[in-house]
């Protein structure tokens, strides 16, 4: 898709998401793997980020969003998956799934550990 500031507002139904790992930060993220950027953000589900190992593939409808503050668009605009469904040919077994940190006060630091599901 083109550019994303001019989409604000509208929604898109059958985009594929995919979790991912990012190298700046510890915690899984979503990508769209087509229709948009890569580097898009992605306000995803948490549970089911950490639910299905990193790679997994979702079907869902997104909304193309933006922050404001005092009236005023702040931050890159992203997408807010609604009607999220998984696409189950996509879960491996093993596969490297996201743990929240022990000790983590925030819960929002990971260590990623290899599963097998039984």
């Amino acid at each position: 898709m083109a550019d994303l500031d001019k989409l604000v507002g509208r929604f898109f139904g059958h985009i594929e998401l995919e979790t991912c790992r990012d190298v700046s930060i510890t915690r899984p993220r979503v990508r769209p793997n087509a229709s948009f950027s890569a580097d898009t953000r992605v306000e995803f589900s948490r549970t089911l980020r950490e639910m299905f190992p990193i790679g997994t593939r979702f079907m869902a409808t997104v909304k193309v969003c933006q922050k404001h503050v005092d009236g005023k668009p702040h931050g890159p605009p992203y997408l807010k998956a609604y009607d999220v469904a998984v696409i189950a040919a996509s879960v491996s077994d093993p596969g490297l799934m996201a743990r929240v940190r022990k000790g983590s006060i925030s819960g929002l630091a990971y260590d990623y550990v290899w599963t097998t599901r039984d």
